[in-house]
Parts: C-alpha cells; structure tokens; sequence
C-alpha cells in the first residue's frame, strides 16, 4: 500500500468519524430521534463505499464498482430517509427501490457485459440525483419550519444540484481513474461533500436544540394546564369538607382532616410536578425541622386505609426510643415511604404489613433512624432483587402501578443521603429498609413502644415481626353479629348512602359491647372506602366469624 492510497483513505477515515460521531448522538438522546440514526448510517455507508474502491482497484474490477455502488446508493438512501423522516413525513419506499434496483441492474450490465464506466458513472449520479429530488419532495415541509430547518432543507437542495456537476466533471476524468487522483472531478466531489457536512451538520445540530427547546416549552404550558385541572377537584373536596366539619361528630371529623391533610399533600406532589418540568433537579431536598409524632401517625393512617383494600392488618411497631424532632425533608420521607407502604399492601393479600421504626443515637446531635416496611406477601425471586430499583419494572403484570413507585424512592433515600435496601424471601415477604442519618433536637422523646390513636376508635394492630411474624391473634371473641333490628337499620343506611347516619349508627351505646367488635370494625373499613355494598353485606350476614 503506497503513501497516495494511504492519503486517499484518509478521505473515508474522516466521513467514518462523523458518521460513528452522529450515532453516537442519536445513542446518547433518549428518545433516539431515527433521522440521527439515518444520518450514522448514510455516513457509515459511504465511508465503506469509498474505501472499497480504493482497496479494490487493484485486485478486482468487478467486485469493486458493484459493491463501492451499492453502498454509494444505499448511503444515499439512508440520508434522503434522514432528511424525510426529520421534516415528519411519511416515508414512501416505491420510488426509491425501484431507482435502486434499477441502477444496480444497470451497474451491473455496464461492468459485465459491457465495460463502460462513462455510463456507469452517470446512471450512479443521475441515481442519487433522483433520490435526492425525490427527499427533497417529501420533506418540502422544511422550508416552513424553523430557521435551522430551513437551512439544513436548502443545503441539502444545493448539494443535490451539485451532482449534475459532479457528472461532468466525471465524463471528463482520465480512463482508469477511480476518483481519488487529484483530478477536477476529485476536487469537487471532496470539497462539495466536506461543505455540505460542515452546513448541514451545524444546521441539524441547532435545529435540534431548537426543537428540544420547544418540545421543553410545549411540556411546561401542558403541566401548567394539568395542574390548574389537578387542583379544582381537589380544591372542591377541600370546601365541602369545611363544610361538612361544622356539623361533624369528633370522630368524623378526624376522618375529613385526614382527608384535607392527604388533599394538601396531593397539592404538594402537584407542585413537584411543575418543578420537575421547569428544573434539572427533581425530588429536590429542602430540609427543615420535622416532628415525628404526627408524622407516624400520618403514616398509620395511610397504612391502615391501603391495608384494608386487600384484608390486611396494619401495625406500627416503635422499637427503640426515638427523637420527637428531625431535621430532614418530611415531605420527600412521607413521599418514599408512602410508596414502599402501597407496594406492601398491594402485595399482600389477608397477609400483615408492619412499619419498624429504630434510632441509634451517633452523638454529636445526629441520630440515625430506620424506617423498615414489613409484608407477609408472595415476596421478589432472587433474580428480580438486582433491577427492583429501576424505572419502569413491574414483574407481576397483574398488579396495578407505573414501576415507578421504587425507583422514586431509591431517589429520594440517595438526595437524603440515606440507603434504601431490600430482604426477601419469595412466598413469605419482604422487608425494604430506609437509611438515614439526621440531626436531632433536644426535647421529649417518643418511648418505645409508642402507638398512634386510632382514628376509628379502635386500638392499632400489635406490631409484628415481619417476614418471620407471629401469626395474627384475634382483637375479640368470636360472637354472634348485633340485632336484627339494628342490621335492618344499617342496611337501609347502606342502601341510601347515608355516610354520616352509618358512622353514628356504629356509635351507637347498643353496639359498645367488646363482642361486636369485629362487625364494628368490618363495617367502619367498608365505610371509610366508600364500599355500600359490602356494608348491605355485613348487615345481611348472620354470624361475626363470617366477616
């Protein structure tokens, strides 16, 4: 190989590089924009192209003008295919196979059967030169679009007028020469491909951080809109609960401020979502200093309302002495470990979910809790453990959600700089563990041990063990249900769905006796989601162990 084919590879070398450069672009970009991957490939493919006739000049006659052809045409199909395909049209594959098939038939007749490389040279040229027009046809769309577009349209229209010119130049080089010896018809070709790559490259790139950025400004005015239809529902739930408070029982109105709270919280998450869309930096941490109190108590309730959707017990075991103030992002922790209770609940079924909580004092005014999400569910199969972290994995297809809901909370535990960390045993459960370290405030302390009021009157379930939980002990007795008289009277409530009147019914002195507890306890779950035919039910039931 002499110093000239060396310097003519050079030439290919260069068109290889952009082309692995573009795909490398179109790799990098999630949302793999198919006209970057087109480009790659019509780069990639005349690179191969012009290097095949340099290599095989010497060695054979044939193989080299079929093959350096085939990859000069197909390179110019996949470019007019880019161009198509970034002005949004439909792509339309008749003309363009029959000018392929047609020209390599060609090709092939003028080397085989008659050696003319004259004709060869312009059926080549007048190919892509058809092609070209065909693109610029279809992707006319351009010229209305952005400035960029515009520009990378109208380059592209310059360089397929350059062909013609290209031809004859070509008919005019020396017999035997393949195109790479400094001749006219060397010079034009090179400088009008190097041109045209410099143009439409800086053109493709601009236009496409113009379209990001409309694209950015389209989802932001879509989020706005969203958002203000998010809140007018939620806003209305907010005022007929004001409402309904001024004349509510105590009891009920614990239940409607629970209601506002989780209103608020959902207000919040809207907000987050607004952000995500105008910042870099989602689930953003903002700590400030947090009672854990009621914060626990925030979560009980959460915990309770999902379990009882699958007829499951909820507990929160307090296992040490906790710090009553933290300082970290309540919001963001309510958010991670409201996911990993749904996850819990949704995976068991007439099972036990469990919230441990334990903090270990690191001095120095630092203390560090662990949040830990018990559940006798079906339990993650080993395999499945490594990738549970990931957005978007849902290996049971049959329960509801995004694949969203851990991924999140890894996020969160990470911007927290806490762990998140999971056991499981499949067919006995799981334990996902929430890590961090906060500073502490000096003042009382939760004891161990410590529990919730039970917004229904009744007691919390006792804690669990998790995975290896002691099996579940009855709250109550078994007994026969209340009166008839008073079932009759429930039913009706039911029937009508009188919420309020079914919530005094269960206060009723008459049903205060410990033997009833379980019928209380079936009707104010059924009550609180809205179930009326599951209340009809139980007031149709003829024994409490039925329930």
């Amino acid at each position: 190989m002499n110093g000239g084919t060396l310097f003519a590879l050079a030439h290919p070398l260069v068109v290889m590089l952009i082309g692995v450069a573009v795909l490398a672009l179109w790799r990098g970009d999630a949302r793999r924009p198919p006209y970057l991957l087109y480009f790659g490939l019509s780069y990639l493919a005349y690179s191969f192209g012009v290097s095949a006739q340099i290599l095989l000049v010497p060695t054979n006659h044939v193989l080299n003008v079929v093959f350096s052809g085939m990859m000069y045409l197909f390179a110019t199909m996949f470019f007019a295919r880019g161009l198509i395909s970034l002005s949004g049209a439909a792509y339309e594959y008749a003309i363009p196979a029959a000018i392929i098939i047609l020209s390599l038939a060609c090709r092939l007749y003028f080397v085989q059967v008659e050696d003319n490389g004259i004709m060869r040279a312009s059926l080549l040229h007048g190919s892509i030169f058809l092609l070209f027009l065909h693109a610029a046809y279809v992707a006319r769309s351009l010229r209305k679009g952005l400035l960029s577009e515009k520009i990378t349209f109208y380059s592209f229209i310059l360089f397929t007028l350059t062909t013609p010119l290209k031809l004859l130049f070509a008919s005019a080089r020396p017999v035997g020469s393949y195109g790479f010896d400094f001749s006219s018809y060397w010079a034009v070709t090179t400088i009008s491909i190097y041109a045209f790559a410099l143009i439409f490259g800086l053109a493709l790139i601009i236009t496409i951080i113009q379209r990001n950025q409309l694209a950015k400004e389209n989802i932001d005015e879509n989020l706005s809109l969203i958002s203000h239809d998010l809140r007018a529902p939620l806003a209305t739930i907010v005022g007929n609960l004001r409402l309904l408070q001024e004349n509510a029982t105590p009891e009920q109105r614990a239940h409607m401020q629970a209601i506002e709270r989780s209103t608020q919280y959902q207000n919040s998450l809207i907000d987050d979502i607004i952000a995500g869309g105008q910042e870099a930096r989602p689930l953003q941490i903002n700590p400030e200093l947090m009672d854990l109190r009621p914060f626990l108590e925030e979560l009980s309730l959460h915990g309770r309302t999902w379990c009882r959707q699958n007829h499951n017990t909820f507990s929160l075991d307090v296992a040490t002495i906790l710090p009553s103030q933290i300082r970290t992002d309540g919001r963001r922790l309510k958010q991670a470990l409201l996911n990993l209770l749904s996850n819990a609940a949704l995976a068991t079924h007439e099972g036990r979910v469990s919230l441990h909580v334990k903090s270990v004092d690191q001095g120095q005014g630092l203390a560090r809790i662990s949040f830990e999400v018990h559940d006798t569910g079906h339990g993650v199969e080993v395999e499945h453990q490594s990738q549970l972290f990931e957005a978007y994995q849902r290996f049971d297809q049959q329960r509801p959600g995004t694949g969203l809901g851990l991924y999140i909370a890894q996020r969160i535990a990470h911007n927290l700089a806490g762990t998140l960390d999971v056991k499981s045993l499949p067919g006995k459960g799981s334990c996902f563990s929430l890590t961090l370290s906060v500073p502490t405030l000096e003042s009382d302390s939760l004891p161990k041990g410590w529990q919730p009021t039970a917004l229904d009157g009744t007691n919390p379930e006792p804690p669990d063990s998790g995975i290896e939980g002691s099996q579940r002990q009855p709250a109550a007795p078994p007994c026969h249900n209340p009166p008839e008289d008073l079932r009759q009277q429930l039913a009706t409530y039911a029937s009508h769905g009188r919420y309020s009147d079914i919530q005094d019914w269960i206060n009723l002195p008459a049903l205060q006796n410990p033997c009833y507890l379980d019928f209380r306890t079936a009707v104010q779950a059924a009550l609180d989601d809205l179930d009326f035919d599951r209340l009809q039910a139980l007031a149709q039931s003829k024994d409490s162990r039925s329930l």
